[in-house]
């Protein structure tokens, strides 16, 4: 059995023996290349124990028996020995790094000096640079602590050195070490930016495909992790064009390449993170992500055989690059779709089959599609919001989990922008909460009548989406409120998005305030459900950094409610009190009897219960 480990697969570059061809020449066989990276063999397994051991037992017991063989390894003659100590220095990373840090003064040159090396082996070179992404997290505290100002610097000059290399495992070793850099320093790498775009450009002309795809993983993680810096002055004009010509290139050749599939997705990465400031190429890449839906949409209409998930691969990746340029341009999306004299017509009929789409990754993409343009450019959506509303509410069934949970988020979020306008749900009002009461309270039921249980993130989203379904109207929600008001407690506790947790609260207690009745004094569960409410107010008091047992017995630790939100705070404070005197005082008392001591605190002060 392989054991689970952080080791990736750069433990196995070396799969040679010292007698074999070890140039730094590039190799053209991808098929060889993947079936060696997928092989399960002796000495990945090996590296993936130490990862493992080191993990779960840690320096004390690893380092003293491991350190006198790495010392023997890493000064041996013999270039395969040194490579695989190297190996053996970067799997125990992981559990390892604090108590190695002390070393590292030594260990770090010598694992620069195996990249730069002209005699070193591509084997050795690939595994000095994956180990230096292991320990990324030392250099960045040289950096920062002043010790070594410059270290970074020249860790990404000799990194984007070795990057240039003819041989696909050196490039594939260096892109995937940078970026394993680039997530440990972030905004640290923006000194750096320019003649790192240039390698990485200049690479794009000589790399195949298996380095492509790490290159594009790279660019993406750039735009993640380093931020809107990477959109500023002239950068983006040093890498976008090629990109948005290479993808040209390869989608007229074959819209299925799945070269392009990391590709698009670093393109929505930059989009988003750059923002405005990717205007310039902007309608060239929705044009593109566009043709690209469109063409493989065409081609997979005419095969014979049911579509599968990989095959709608690219219409995925292009959906959600097109949500990308959505959350980086907002409200100026509708401009950008305009502005495109090919497209603008038939984007929403477009929208509108992704969101039927037969293929569930498809729809999963679509509708977060839908819920970022209703949050950010409404009006593009306005024309097809029946047909839009039509097919999430049809999708809002946890079949497909992930399908039900953005297709549940997208209309919580269109029901967000019709607070001022409840006409537009009226006529799907009653559709919509029949789909998410089951979701509230656990028991949605899948093809075959079995419940299906708990879905991440889905309680949430449906508790969200019943709030603003009731600030739209709170008439909308109270026809069976009863029946599902403590699912919609619980679902409410677990909001972490604070905009989300408002308008679900908001909507909470209009609807309580439409129908008061819905929380009987003589009801056998009463007491449940007033708990509910009181353990769904207080998640508005949680501190992010103490959430253990002692917070409901220990030392008082609940956080005052969000300033930002003072106004519903009062509601909630008004809504309490009204609660305690349609219960009554003995029924009051037996719950407050019940609550652990922090929480009456918690009741008393801030409430005044």
């Amino acid at each position: 059995k392989r054991p689970e480990s952080s080791i990736t697969a750069f433990g196995g570059t070396a799969e040679k023996h010292p007698n074999e061809d070890d140039s730094d020449e590039d190799d053209d066989d991808e098929d060889e290349d993947d079936e060696e990276a997928n092989e399960w063999s002796l000495r990945k397994c090996s590296a993936a124990s130490l990862d493992t051991l080191a993990a779960m037992y840690g320096p004390e017991s690893i380092l003293p028996p491991l350190l006198p063989a790495l010392q023997e390894g890493l000064s041996h003659a013999d270039p395969w020995v040194r490579e695989a100590s190297v190996l053996a220095l970067g799997a125990i990373a992981e559990g390892c790094v604090e108590a190695i840090s002390p070393h590292m003064g030594q260990l770090h040159p010598f694992l620069m000096s195996q990249l730069s090396a002209a005699d070193s082996l591509p084997q050795l070179k690939s595994i000095a640079a994956w180990t230096l992404g292991r320990y990324a997290s030392w250099a960045v505290d040289q950096q920062m602590s002043g010790t070594q100002p410059d270290l970074l610097g020249k860790m990404t000059e000799a990194i984007m050195t070795i990057i240039l290399s003819r041989n696909k495992k050196v490039q594939i070793a260096a892109c995937s070490a940078f970026g394993v850099l680039v997530e440990s320093t972030g905004e640290l790498m923006v000194p750096y930016l320019e003649p790192v775009y240039r390698t990485l450009v200049q690479a794009l002309s000589v790399y195949q495909t298996k380095s492509l795809k790490i290159l594009f993983d790279t660019l993406g993680t750039m735009a993640d992790f380093v931020g809107p810096s990477i959109g500023e002055g002239s950068l983006p004009s040093l890498y976008v064009p090629p990109l948005l010509a290479l993808w040209n290139e390869l989608a007229r050749a074959n819209p299925f390449d799945r070269t392009l599939l990391p590709l698009m997705e670093s393109l929505s990465s930059t989009a988003l993170t750059c923002g405005m400031n990717f205007q310039p190429w902007a309608l060239e890449t929705f044009e593109l992500a566009m043709t690209m839906i469109e063409s493989c949409t065409m081609i997979l209409a005419g095969a014979e055989d049911e579509i599968d998930d990989e095959e709608a691969d690219p219409i995925v990746c292009a959906a959600d690059l097109l949500d990308g340029l959505v959350e980086g341009f907002g409200e100026n999306f509708g401009a950008l779709v305009s502005s495109s004299t090919r497209f603008a017509e038939y984007f929403p009929t477009v929208l509108h089959m992704l969101t039927s789409h037969d293929v569930p990754g498809v729809r999963m993409s679509a509708f977060a599609l839908l819920g970022d343009l209703a949050r950010q450019c409404p009006t593009v959506i306005q024309t097809a919001l029946p047909m839009l509303l039509s097919e999430a509410i049809l999708c809002m069934e946890p079949m497909h989990e992930s399908v039900c949970n953005n297709a549940v988020w997208a209309v919580g979020e269109v029901c967000a922008k019709c607070v001022d306008n409840s006409g537009a749900l009226a006529p799907y009002a009653e559709a919509i909460l029949e789909k998410l009461i089951p979701l509230l309270m656990g028991n949605a039921v899948d093809d075959d009548g079995q419940i299906i249980g708990n879905v991440a993130g889905l309680s949430e989203n449906a508790a969200a989406a019943v709030g603003r379904l009731a600030k739209c109207n709170a008439e909308f929600v109270t026809k069976d409120l009863e029946r599902f008001l403590m699912g919609w407690c619980g679902g409410m506790a677990k909001i972490s998005d604070k905009t989300e947790r408002r308008d679900a609260f908001e909507g909470f207690i209009l609807a309580i305030r439409a129908k008061p009745q819905c929380i009987q004094p003589t009801a056998s569960d009463i007491g449940d459900t007033i708990t509910s409410i009181l353990f769904a107010v207080v998640t508005w008091h949680l501190p992010e950094d103490n959430l253990g047992p002692q917070l409901l017995s220990g030392p008082y630790s609940f956080t005052p409610f969000p300033q930002e939100y003072a106004e519903l705070g009062q509601a909630l404070i008004s809504l309490l009190h009204d609660l305690k005197s349609s219960v009554g005082n003995e029924k009051w008392n037996h719950i407050e009897g019940i609550m652990p001591v922090n929480v009456r605190k918690l009741m008393r002060e801030v409430y005044h219960l």
